[in-house]
């Protein structure tokens, strides 16, 4: 079942991260191959992060 939101959870918002310079190489590559833009292959990435350990959030994953 998917969570409802609503659109001001949706709406784009600024997050400055460190990260190593060959994770930006390669998302700048990844970018470049797909044409998705970084924000989008970012949010993807954590949103699957997100999915996969929502452990760490206090949540049962078959809830």
């Amino acid at each position: 079942m998917k969570k409802q939101h609503n659109s001001e959870d949706l709406t784009p918002s600024k997050l400055t991260v460190s990260v190593e310079n060959q994770i930006i190489k390669d998302l700048s590559t990844m970018e470049k191959n797909t044409k998705i833009p970084v924000d989008e292959l970012v949010t993807r990435a954590l949103k699957f992060f997100i999915a996969t350990h929502n452990d760490y959030l206090g949540k049962s994953r078959f809830v």
